[in-house]
């Protein structure tokens, strides 16, 4: 710690002004008081501080980005089965196509969730893997304001504090869990991260089409 005694400096500065300033006060003033300034490492940061506004580091991405979405109008979509398959329609665009016999509620869980939002996106949807949507991640954003209950869900919850990501290895993908709770596999690296930005916002995930044995059912991931 470093101290300054300024009195001494003070008492030269007096002499040479030969009384100018010094001595101005009247006699009965008494002796000018000494000061000491103990230099504190605070009151050395205040001193060499910078007076420019202080940048915080960037915020994160708050979801993926760039964004792999579709648009739909909740209002206006219907569900049709025929020869097996359950579809979702747009119009004339499908959504989302399931297999399941006609008194199966896939059907009719799809149409709910898709009534629930105006857009639907997805990681992963170009991979080239044999399980191909297996490795497709759905999530959902833009609440239309209609929240009709989803028939008997498939979900399970989860500690979105303690997720991991993991390469698989062997070039099999990789895949986000909690402890040994596996939430979903994904593509690549890059998927899972942003899988993980995804589930981190939720603490309960859930599916339809899951439980069929071919590898062209959808299968499709929705948070609640």
């Amino acid at each position: 710690m470093r101290r300054m005694t300024l009195a001494a400096p003070l008492a030269i500065v007096c002499v040479l002004a030969a009384g100018a300033s010094c001595d101005s006060k009247s006699d009965n003033a008494g002796p000018a008081p000494e000061f000491s300034t103990v230099l504190t490492p605070s009151a050395t940061a205040v001193a060499t501080a910078t007076t420019g506004p202080v940048k915080g580091s960037p915020a994160g991405p708050v979801w993926p980005s760039p964004e792999d979405c579709t648009t739909h109008n909740p209002a206006t979509v219907t569900k049709h089965y025929e020869a097996g398959i359950h579809t979702i329609n747009d119009g004339t665009r499908t959504l989302m196509r399931f297999h399941g016999g006609p008194s199966e509620s896939i059907g009719q869980q799809a149409l709910t969730l898709a009534k629930r939002f105006r857009k639907h996106c997805f990681l992963g949807r170009g991979n080239t893997r044999e399980e191909k949507y297996s490795y497709i991640f759905d999530y959902w954003l833009e609440p239309s304001g209609m929240t009709p209950s989803i028939p008997d869900p498939d979900c399970s919850t989860y500690d979105r504090n303690n997720l991991t990501v993991e390469d698989m290895g062997s070039g099999h993908g990789w895949r986000v869990k909690e402890h040994d709770h596996v939430l979903h596999l994904f593509n690549n690296e890059s998927d899972a991260r942003n899988g993980k930005l995804v589930l981190a916002k939720y603490g309960r995930i859930c599916f339809i089409g899951q439980g069929y044995d071919g590898d062209d059912q959808d299968v499709v991931s929705y948070f609640l």
